[in-house]
């Protein structure tokens, strides 16, 4: 591991995951490598699969494939198909399941990928590269309704009429091509004492509409509990308040028994799944030197034994 990602909450995320020798492990997020071997150190004996749809992060982390040629294996795939891929290797429960959620250090510092609204780049932030949908595709073809509902709901900014006016204003002199183009017309949208926040909030929108992040986080959560053996954890670090609620309120969710009202005379929300949720954690001293630490949160949950299942 080096300077490609820095994790965060990093012994945190490994001890929350009650490793145990003979278990199998999903990293959904694998990026650098450094939750990957981490929990390959903490404990050797173990299966890991290991996901991550940006390939230079497989090709940068094929040194763990070296020194683990046994217990790891990398899967070039979005964690949203993370089940359909597991089945395909022959795995259909795993013990602990962890994301890593947001935008990794290098894509950030990486120009070339779009991500950061300080250096010059394309405006792609695609994190797989094979998608057809860009950040300029979406900056130069979405109606202005629609940017403004991008950067309300992903971005949560309060400004979003007035940077989707003047995107779309600019748009018709000359196709946007730039990450600074665009921190360019965001300076001129806003006020002075806003710039750098709504150049943060409208550069994570825009990521999120061009990944489908939030769509695929929520599909994902839901797959990963079904996926749990009983004592099994599922492990999520988040970064913004959206992926937050989203995790939060799903644990909340999965934590209750019947949902059914009271005066119902039987079980009719046939809810199978129950979740132990831990209390959650934020970043301290050792992680005071990482810039992306000051908004992480860790949330952990653990799925209680279920009664008899089909397949058993």
């Amino acid at each position: 591991m080096d300077s490609y990602h820095i994790p965060v909450l990093l012994k945190e995320t490994v001890a929350a995951l009650n490793l145990q020798p003979g278990k199998i492990i999903v990293d959904g997020t694998l990026g650098g490598g450094g939750h990957s071997i981490e929990i390959l150190r903490s404990c050797p004996d173990i299966k890991l699969y290991s996901f991550d749809q940006d390939l230079d992060a497989i090709k940068h982390s094929q040194y763990l494939k070296d020194e683990y040629p046994e217990q790891i294996t990398i899967i070039h795939d979005n964690f949203v198909n993370m089940r359909t891929r597991l089945a395909l290797e022959k795995v259909k429960r795993v013990d602990g399941i962890m994301l890593d959620l947001g935008v990794s250090s290098f894509q950030i510092d990486e120009a070339t990928k779009g991500f950061s609204y300080m250096r010059e780049g394309k405006l792609d932030m695609r994190m797989d590269q094979s998608h057809k949908v860009d950040a300029a595709m979406v900056v130069n073809s979405y109606p202005e309704k629609e940017l403004i509902r991008i950067f309300r709901e992903y971005g949560e900014e309060r400004e979003s009429f007035r940077v989707a006016r003047a995107i779309c204003r600019e748009r018709e002199k000359k196709a946007l091509e730039t990450t600074l183009e665009l921190s360019g017309i965001i300076d001129k949208a806003v006020k002075s004492h806003r710039k750098i926040k709504a150049r943060s909030r409208i550069f994570q929108a825009l990521r999120i509409e061009v990944n489908s992040e939030l769509e695929y986080l929520k599909t994902t959560l839901q797959d990963a509990v079904n996926l749990l053996n009983p004592g099994g954890r599922i492990v999520i670090l988040t970064y913004n308040s959206l992926e937050d609620k989203i995790v939060k309120d799903m644990f909340n969710y999965e934590a209750k028994d019947c949902i059914c009202p009271k005066n119902f005379p039987i079980c009719i929300c046939n809810k199978e799944l129950r979740l132990i949720v831990f209390k959650s954690e934020t970043a301290g001293d050792s992680d005071k030197d990482n810039v992306r630490s000051r908004s992480a949160r860790l949330r952990y949950a653990e799925r209680t034994a279920y009664q008899e299942e089909e397949d058993e």
